[in-house]
């Protein structure tokens, strides 16, 4: 039988919660290398989130599993990355969860249900 590691994640809201992007337009000047200069202006998307890599989550069988990060918001809160649970099936599944920095608890909306893990 084989054993592996494997990532599970964020659940789905705390994905499209942290990794949300709003349309934006840019403007600007674009510099060429001799000189001349051409104003633009470019709709785009942009993430929401501002995003760093806090720390890594170390494997039984691979020294890394996945970078772990903390997510800055626009309203000022303060997000990372926690192993919520890791059940096994074949090795562990690592299921992750946010918590706000600033209190230390959990984010309801993010933590996986036992019958999502399979538990």
């Amino acid at each position: 039988m084989a054993r592996f590691d494997q990532y599970i994640g964020l659940n789905e809201w705390a994905r499209k919660t942290v990794l949300r992007k709003e349309k934006v337009r840019q403007f600007g000047v674009s510099v060429f290398a001799d000189g001349r200069r051409k104003r633009f202006s470019r709709w785009t998307n942009l993430p929401v989130a501002r995003i760093q890599v806090v720390g890594i989550l170390p494997g039984v069988y691979t020294d890394k599993v996945a970078d772990l990060k903390r997510y800055t918001m626009p309203n000022g809160r303060v997000y990372e990355e926690y192993v919520q649970a890791t059940p096994w099936a074949g090795g562990p599944m690592y299921h992750l969860a946010l918590r706000d920095v600033r209190t230390g608890k959990p984010i309801p909306q993010s933590l996986w249900t036992d019958e999502e893990m399979g538990c």
